[in-house]
């Protein structure tokens, strides 16, 4: 009997003031090539922030002609990968709106767009608008995958939305500044993991960008269910703290499907039974 893995790569990027999108490239890649093949890899939220503060860009914005590079390169990436690549995010005006943007190439070649829709206060301060579409799914090697974007991990019926439209892996690009910040967003990955029986996959941007304006902290990490299909410990892997750090994890998918359909506890199905 065949059995359905996917290979997973959490690249923790750490800030490192790079001021051209070749330099940014460069350390992206830098990761890939230590994680080895994969079906596929994750960059943190808002990457981007180390090309544009270390050009004292207004609103930590990346320009049109930068996305649209970064673009290109994460697209020939992943067809020459064969592989779904969930590039982080970015800052990006839009119709004269400022979003918080994710930009996920697929094995293809193509590349699709995802706009959090539940910016932080501080983003909201600033300006970055919620994104109106639910997280999109992609299918790869037998897998169905879903992304969105740190704090929409926060909100259970944004993560329930992906699961209900076919996701059994959610990649979750994130970026917190502080211990509680990192402690809340991946509690509640963790907790989002348990009662959709599905892996979910936090990606942090770390460190201190040399200057001085934006720090992250935490650790990638893959969840799961905790039952006795899934196995009772519901954490599969956690990279080094604030470390730019790779890790990759193979997912039994096969263990996720079994478990919504015949643990012991079934959280993913049961929620209909009491509405």
């Amino acid at each position: 009997m065949s059995q359905t893995t996917f290979d997973v790569a959490l690249c923790q990027y750490a800030f490192g003031s790079v001021k051209t999108i070749d330099a940014f490239w460069e350390r992206i890649t830098g990761l890939f090539e230590r994680c080895g093949p994969a079906d596929m890899y994750i960059l943190p939220e808002l990457i981007g922030y180390d090309v544009a503060m270390s050009n004292s860009r207004e609103e930590y914005q990346l320009r049109s002609s930068e996305i649209e590079e970064f673009h290109d390169k994460l697209a020939g990436e992943a067809s020459d990968r064969d592989a779904i690549i969930v590039g982080g995010s970015y800052r990006v005006s839009d119709e004269g709106e400022l979003y918080n943007r994710a930009p996920i190439a697929l094995p293809d070649g193509s590349l699709r767009t995802y706009t959090k829709q539940r910016p932080v206060p501080a983003e909201r301060e600033d300006g970055v608008a919620s994104g109106s579409h639910g997280g999109p799914i992609f299918e790869h090697n037998g897998v169905s995958a879903g992304v969105l974007i740190c704090y929409d991990a926060e909100f259970p019926d944004v993560v329930r939305d992906v699961v209900e439209r076919g996701a059994e892996v959610i990649a979750l690009p994130s970026l917190t500044g502080s211990v509680a910040g990192y402690q809340r967003v991946s509690r509640c990955s963790a907790a989002r993991a348990v009662e959709n029986q599905a892996y979910v996959l936090q990606v942090p941007l770390v460190g201190t960008h040399p200057h001085g304006q934006k720090c992250g902290t935490g650790r990638a990490s893959c969840f799961a269910p905790c039952d006795d299909i899934a196995g009772p410990d519901g954490t599969r892997l956690t990279l080094p703290a604030d470390e730019h750090a790779v890790g990759v994890q193979r997912l039994d998918v096969d263990l996720i499907r079994k478990s919504r359909s015949s643990a012991s506890v079934r959280p993913f199905s049961d929620r209909l039974v009491f509405e």
